[in-house]
C-alpha cells in the first residue's frame, strides 16, 4: 500500500514523518507543508493511505484527502483540534489528537505504543511545545536546527536518533551545547538592545521585530512579561505579510491567535496578516504604554 504522509515543516513535523516512515518503510512519500500551501493532489491520487501530522487542513480538504483511502491523523495544535477534533471522531479517523504533548511524541506512541519514546523525540517536543523541562532541551535542538538536512527521508541522520543510537545522540549534543550558548548570548543581546514595550490586547508585552525563536520567547518570560510578540514581514501570495509569534507562560496564546485568523499551543501561536501602517493586526487593542499613562 502506497503511503503518503503530508507534514509539517518544522523539527516536530519532520520528526514525526521520519517516524511514519520508519513503520511504513523507505516507500513513504513525505510531503513538507505549511498553512496556506497548496496540497499536493497529484501525489495524494496515487496514495492509497494519507497521513496528516502536526497539521491539518479546512474540514472539507482532510474530507476530500479521506476520501476512498486509508487516512490518520495525528496533532495537538489546539485550535486544529477544537475546529476538526469533534468530526474526527465521529468519522473514526485513526491517531491521537492531544494539546499536552508534541506531534513526534504522539506520532511515536500511535505507530510503536509498547516502545520508549527516544531521547532525541523527548527533546524535540519538549521544545515544540514550550515546555523546556528537560535540561538537554536547548543545546539538542540548537544542533538539530544547524543540521543541513533533516528531511524525514534522510534516513542516515534520523534513522540513529530514533534506534535512540547513544553515539550519534551525543554527537548532536556536543555540537549543540556550543551553538547554544552561543545563541543565548545573541538572543538575550537582541531582546535587550531591540525589545520595545506595548500594550497588546491588554497585556504588557515586549515586542521584537525579528522571526519568532523558542529562545527568544523564553528569555522574555524570564525578564517578567506575560507576553512576548515577535514580528517579521515577508512575501506571500502576492503581497507583503507581517508574521507574529506570540509566547507566554501566563494565558493561552492560541486563543489569542485565533482572534486574528491563526493558531496553536498555548504557550506558543501565530498568526499573519497583511503589512500595515503597524506591526499589530487590524482590530488589535495595542498602545504605547505611555500613552495610557499621559491619560
Amino acid at each position: 500500500m502506497t503511503t503518503l504522509c503530508l507534514h509539517h515543516d518544522d523539527a516536530d513535523g519532520r520528526a514525526s514523518a521520519a517516524i511514519v516512515r520508519r513503520f511504513y518503510g523507505p516507500e513513504t512519500q513525505c510531503h513538507e507543508m505549511n498553512y496556506g500551501d497548496p496540497v499536493p493532489w497529484d501525489d495524494v491520487a496515487q496514495a492509497e493511505r494519507v497521513v496528516v501530522v502536526d497539521f491539518s487542513l479546512p474540514l472539507e480538504t482532510m474530507l476530500r484527502l479521506a476520501e476512498g483511502r486509508a487516512f490518520i491523523w495525528i496533532d495537538h495544535h489546539k485550535t486544529a483540534l477544537e475546529a476538526l477534533g469533534e468530526e474526527a471522531e465521529r468519522r473514526g479517523w485513526p491517531g491521537i489528537r492531544d494539546v499536552s504533548e508534541a506531534a513526534c511524541v504522539l506520532t511515536w506512541r500511535f505507530f510503536f505504543p509498547h516502545q520508549p519514546v527516544p531521547r532525541a523525540v523527548v527533546l524535540i517536543g519538549d521544545r515544540d511545545i514550550w515546555r523546556w523541562t528537560e535540561p538537554e532541551t536547548g543545546p539538542f535542538n540548537a544542533a538539530l536546527y544547524a543540521e543541513e538536512d533533516t528531511s524525514p527521508c534522510n534516513d542516515a541522520f534520523w534513522q540513529p536518533l530514533l534506534d535512540d543510537d547513544p553515539e550519534a545522540f551525543q554527537r548532536l549534543l556536543t555540537k549543540g551545547e556550543i551553538l547554544h550558548t552561543a545563541r543565548l548570548r545573541e538572543v538575550r543581546h537582541l531582546v535587550d538592545e531591540k525589545g520595545f514595550e506595548v500594550l497588546f490586547e491588554g497585556l504588557r508585552t515586549l515586542a521584537l521585530n525579528t522571526r519568532g525563536r523558542g529562545e527568544i520567547g523564553e528569555y522574555i518570560r524570564q525578564k517578567g512579561y506575560p507576553l512576548g510578540y515577535c514580528y517579521f514581514d515577508a512575501w506571500h501570495q502576492g503581497q507583503l505579510y507581517t508574521f507574529v509569534t506570540l509566547y507566554s507562560d501566563q494565558v493561552d496564546v492560541s486563543e489569542i491567535a485565533r482572534k486574528f485568523g491563526g493558531g496553536g499551543h498555548p504557550g506558543a501561536a501565530g498568526f499573519g496578516f497583511p503589512r500595515g501602517e503597524t506591526p499589530f493586526p487590524p482590530g488589535a487593542r495595542w498602545a504605547w504604554p505611555e500613552d495610557l499613562d499621559a491619560s
